[in-house]
């Protein structure tokens, strides 16, 4: 070590909060963790790690929302940000989401979503099957919106769709559902964005 060798200073640790306005599962929420943290490690220098996290439940048992929290050292933040920004945003971020980074709220996210509760509690998997594949077609293969995640209740599977427009995804799931009696007692609705 030479005599006046420079000692690199560590960065500085952060937090960073990631609220997502839309029914989650904990299994989905886990994923979207995982690969934020993957997004901070391709930055060079920087750690991340959650500290926290969650998801709200309503009284009906369905997901509303769910919140991360992290705390990341780097010594280039703002690029960091953009970079988990940009991430969020790319995968479905819903209208009302923010990122939060040492108490300053940045707003996220413009895609909307819409819940299908198939009241089917007493259907298997194979017969939802061919209507999935009928609702996904629907939705233009993904132009319109995509099938985002399922979640189940006290009465059935809850299909949850996202995309620009929920009512372009209503519209074009409610032309659709009319041909599957499977699905009469079937309910669609906007999910509302929770804050």
């Amino acid at each position: 070590m030479g005599l006046f060798s420079k000692k690199s200073a560590q960065p500085a640790t952060h937090r960073i909060d990631v609220h997502f306005a839309q029914p989650m599962t904990v299994r989905l929420r886990q994923q979207q963790e995982q690969a934020l943290l993957e997004v901070a490690a391709a930055k060079q220098q920087c750690a991340a790690r959650v500290v926290a996290s969650g998801t709200a439940i309503s009284e009906h048992e369905e997901p509303l929302s769910s919140d991360v929290q992290f705390e990341v050292s780097c010594p280039d933040l703002k690029k960091l940000v953009a970079a988990l920004s940009g991430w969020l945003v790319a995968n479905g971020l819903a209208r009302g989401s923010w990122i939060e980074v040492d108490g300053e709220r940045t707003a996220l996210g413009t895609s909307e979503y819409v819940l299908l509760r198939t009241r089917l509690a007493e259907e298997s998997d194979a017969d939802l099957e061919a209507t999935v594949l009928a609702l996904h077609r629907a939705l233009g293969d993904g132009t319109i919106g995509w099938h985002e995640d399922v979640y189940f209740r006290f009465d059935g599977p809850v299909f949850v769709f996202n995309g620009d427009s929920a009512q372009a995804i209503l519209d074009a799931l409610g032309g659709e559902l009319v041909k599957h009696p499977l699905l009469r007692k079937a309910e669609l609705v906007a999910a509302t964005p929770a804050s």
